[in-house]
């Protein structure tokens, strides 16, 4: 890092990216399965099999339930977000470039974290139709979520522990405000449009909106365990005086990838 940059510019930059990305980069990244191992080429998700109990007479052994020991696997791949301070347009301005400029390289790392993990959900073999499912077309009702997602998410003994996330594009969302049970305060104690922090709850899912949604999908439900989102390194930033270009490089990195741990807890949701 060349020592011509001042380090107040460096360290406001550094901890303003990790800020964004944090908060705002990214609505996914929270709602996963997330493992750190840095420097690693390839990052595991270790998965227990289901035990067994068994009986046993007076003096005998008892029966070891054998579970099975598998593992999911994320490959990682690497991602910058990288731009140019011009030095004259530094001097010409009154707002902080250096704080606009953390917001686009916090946004677009956590805009990518978010299609990475969109496109390992969208490996899933479980896909379940509106219009098969539905009497009346192919929009959403309370049908086509009751007997489409949460009757398969019981089936596969999906924990109903608060963890379940239903993420929707924006036309699947506005659906929802349609049916009266998702948005009446006599159906549900949190409404849908009521805003905050926290996803609103529905159906045992706590329901969110986002525009990154694959163009083919409508949207995914999934348990936070089945979804791992490997990082082999965090976010990390550079500032560098270049001088043939009079300009300042601003960088920040990641290292990252994403996989689906259990199968039975994600399904995707189409036309």
């Amino acid at each position: 890092m060349s020592t011509t940059v001042p380090v107040s510019f460096v360290e406001q930059y550094e901890a303003e990216v990790k800020h964004v990305y944090q908060r705002e980069g990214s609505k996914l990244r929270g709602t996963v399965r997330t493992r750190n191992q840095v420097g690693a080429k390839r990052i595991y998700f270790p998965i227990l099999g289901k035990g067994k109990a068994t009986k046993k007479s007076r003096h005998a052994d008892v029966v070891p339930m054998d579970l099975e020991h598998t593992r999911a696997e994320a490959d990682m791949e690497d991602f910058y977000a990288p731009e140019y301070v011009d030095d004259l347009d530094q001097a010409k301005t009154n707002w902080s470039i250096a704080s606009e400029y953390a917001r686009s390289s916090g946004w677009a790392l956590g805009r990518q974290t978010d299609e990475i993990l969109f496109d390992a959900m969208g490996e899933t073999s479980n896909e379940v139709s509106i219009t098969t499912v539905n009497d009346n077309g192919g929009e959403l009702t309370l049908k086509s979520i009751a007997e489409g997602m949460w009757k398969n998410m019981a089936q596969n003994d999906v924990p109903m522990d608060g963890r379940l996330y239903a993420v929707m594009n924006p036309k699947t969302m506005a659906e929802l405000f349609q049916i009266t049970e998702a948005t009446s305060t006599d159906f549900v104690t949190q409404q849908l449009l009521e805003s905050g922090s926290e996803p609103p709850m529905y159906m045992g899912f706590r329901w969110m909106t986002h525009t990154g949604v694959p163009e083919d999908i409508r949207g995914f439900f999934y348990h936070t365990t089945a979804v791992g989102h490997g990082i082999s390194r965090d976010i990390q930033t550079s500032i560098d005086w270049i001088p043939q270009k009079v300009s300042t490089l601003v960088n920040s990195w990641m290292s990252m990838g994403a996989t689906i741990i259990d199968e039975d807890g994600v399904f995707k949701l189409v036309d």
